[in-house]
């Protein structure tokens, strides 16, 4: 599939079921399950690992969302120390939302190579090229940034795991700013070793007809759901 129509496509899903009910999301999972299937363990695991990361804020918009979202109580024995069923509800469908967002992402990263997301960015930003936008050059600062967000997460899991943890509030803000000073200096250093690998800008062809007929297919019926909701 032309990656323009694959970049296109997880935009409009996403809008799909930021907008759309219960019967979306269900739809959208069934996608995104089928999609992160074919893209097998590697894929799968990409997923995991993004999920894993942001466990603590999906569990903060439930919390939020129940707690501060009036309705039935979830436990009537707690008094107002409950949270409100309709809150939970919304909360696991917020969180439910942003999964499905984030396996979207997964699969056009892990199924799409830099030169084909550069390929797709340059054909979908054609029109802003008579506004004298630089097409070319936020294509491929945009690819390389996504490629070198994880080389800079190890680096700092490593500057948060290094030094001693003890001591008072003054001696952690200490240690903070030093571990943040010795973030930038590895990311800089690590930017300065990487090697040059040439980034070959392909030509712009159309994506083909059958490849938007495909994204009809998937988007349509999720947009009229969405709207049916």
């Amino acid at each position: 599939m032309h990656p323009a129509v694959r970049i296109l496509g997880v935009i409009l899903y996403i809008a799909c079921v930021a907008q759309g009910g219960w019967p979306v999301l269900m739809a959208g999972g069934a996608l995104v399950a089928a999609a992160l299937a074919r893209l097998g363990t590697p894929g799968l695991r990409r997923f995991a690992a993004m999920a894993a990361r942001l466990k603590w804020f999906f569990l903060s918009i439930v919390l939020v969302f129940g707690w501060f979202t009036p309705g039935l109580p979830l436990a009537p024995d707690l008094g107002p120390l409950s949270p409100s069923v309709t809150g939970v509800l919304q909360g696991v469908e917020r969180t439910l939302v942003l999964l499905l967002a984030v396996g979207a992402v997964v699969w056009l990263l892990q199924g799409t190579s830099r030169e084909r997301l550069v390929q797709g960015l340059l054909w979908l930003t054609r029109p802003l090229a008579r506004l004298a936008f630089p097409r070319e050059r936020f294509a491929v600062r945009l690819v390389l940034t996504l490629e070198a967000l994880p080389q800079v997460r190890l680096l700092a899991a490593e500057a948060a795991t290094s030094g001693a943890q003890a001591g008072g509030p003054r001696q952690r803000l200490r240690r903070l700013g030093d571990r943040a000073a010795d973030l930038f200096h590895r990311v800089l250093q690590a930017a300065e070793e990487a090697p040059l690998d040439p980034i070959r800008l392909p030509s712009e062809a159309p994506p083909a007809p059958r490849h938007w007929l495909v994204l009809a297919l998937v988007i349509l019926p999720l947009a009229l759901l969405a709207l049916a909701g």
